[in-house]
C-alpha cells in the first residue's frame, strides 16, 4: 500500500508573507495618518488667494502726455512719427483753420513719440494732434476690470503683474469709454465700458516701458481654507 506525499508550504515561508502583510499594512496606515495630517495642517494654516484677474498695459509715471490742437481745422502736416524723441518746442505738425491760417503744433514736454494723427484729420480745438511718451517716473499698470468685480477693489490691495508686486493707486468710479481711452493708448487698451484700474509697480520705469501688455492678479482676499469650507464656525472655536 503506497501513500501519496502531499507538499505543503513550510512554516517559515508563512511566518515571511505574514510578516509582509503586516508591513505594507503598516506602511499604508502611516501614509494614511501623514496625508491626514498634512491636509489638516493645509486646512488651518494654508492660504486661499481670491484674486480679480486682469489684462492692460504698462506705463510711466502719469502715462502719455496728448498734444493738443490750439485751433480747429484739419492737420496739414506732420513732422514726426512714432517712436521719435522730442523736446519741448519740437515742431510737430501744422493745423490749417478754416480760413487757411495754419498754426505749428509744437510738443510740451520731453519724450517719445507714441502716434500722431494722420495728415487731413479734421480737429477740433484741443484734439488730439499727437501723443508723446515721457518715459520718466513709476512704473504702472493700467489694468481693465469688469463691472463683476469692480465694487471689491480698492486702494492698497496687492497685485502682482508679470511676477512684479505692486499696490492697487486708483480704481474708475465710471466706465472707460473708448472716446477718452483711443486717443492715449490707441488699440493697445480698451475698456468697452469696464473700468481702469490704476497700480503702482514696484520698480521703475524704462523707455518703451508704455503700452506693453501686461496681465495682472489683483488681491481681494486672503483666508485660510477651512474658513472657505466652514465660513463663519471656525472664528468662535
Amino acid at each position: 500500500m503506497s501513500t501519496t506525499a502531499v507538499e505543503t508550504l513550510g512554516g517559515e515561508r508563512i511566518d515571511q508573507l505574514v510578516s509582509s502583510v503586516r508591513t505594507r499594512s503598516w506602511l499604508a496606515a502611516v501614509a494614511l495618518i501623514l496625508l491626514a495630517g498634512s491636509g489638516a495642517a493645509w486646512m488651518w494654516l494654508g492660504q486661499v488667494r481670491d484674486v480679480v484677474p486682469a489684462q492692460g498695459v504698462l506705463v510711466a509715471g502719469s502715462g502719455p502726455v496728448p498734444v493738443a490742437a490750439p485751433v480747429s481745422g484739419s492737420l496739414a502736416e506732420v513732422f514726426v512719427q512714432a517712436g521719435q524723441d522730442v523736446t519741448p518746442g519740437t515742431a510737430l505738425g501744422v493745423v490749417a483753420d478754416a480760413h487757411g491760417a495754419r498754426r505749428v503744433v509744437t510738443s510740451t514736454t520731453s519724450g517719445r513719440v507714441l502716434r500722431t494723427a494722420a495728415p487731413g484729420t479734421a480737429l477740433a480745438a484741443g484734439g488730439t494732434v499727437a501723443v508723446v511718451d515721457p518715459a520718466t517716473g513709476p512704473l504702472r499698470a493700467l489694468l481693465v476690470v469688469g463691472h463683476d468685480r469692480i465694487a471689491s477693489l480698492t486702494a492698497g490691495q496687492a497685485v502682482a503683474v508679470g511676477g512684479v508686486p505692486g499696490k492697487v493707486s486708483a480704481v474708475d468710479t465710471y466706465p472707460a469709454t473708448g472716446d477718452r481711452l483711443r486717443p492715449l493708448y490707441g488699440d493697445a487698451l480698451k475698456a468697452d465700458g469696464r473700468f481702469v484700474v490704476t497700480v503702482d509697480l514696484d520698480r521703475p520705469a524704462w523707455p518703451g516701458a508704455t503700452l506693453t501688455p501686461v496681465r495682472g492678479e489683483i488681491t481681494i482676499d486672503v483666508v485660510r481654507p477651512v474658513d472657505v469650507l466652514f465660513p463663519g464656525e471656525t472664528s468662535h472655536g
